[in-house]
């Protein structure tokens, strides 16, 4: 659920450009959410190792052959995120 969200202390130094809000669930420990305040098309659920990204609002991934399991868990924390 939404509320289940907590603003992370994390800053991206790939982008200075960019304004980014970083959250962290402990439903979802591998994984982030990433809001764009510039943009936010570009919003995004990703491993926390940066390998596999879902932008839900185009309901797509970064790259083809995620595993299952990772889309999904990244598909369900977007659902969560997004839960009131």
């Amino acid at each position: 659920m939404m509320t289940d969200w907590k603003i992370s202390n994390y800053t991206d130094p790939l982008h200075i450009n960019q304004t980014w809000v970083y959250y962290t669930n402990p439903n979802f420990p591998n994984i982030h959410m990433s809001r764009s305040v510039d943009n936010p098309n570009q919003d995004h659920m990703a491993t926390n190792n940066r390998l596999y990204y879902y932008y839900g609002v185009t309901n797509t991934f970064n790259v083809f052959g995620i595993p299952l399991v990772v889309q999904t868990n990244l598909t369900d924390a977007w659902k969560d995120y997004f839960t009131v």
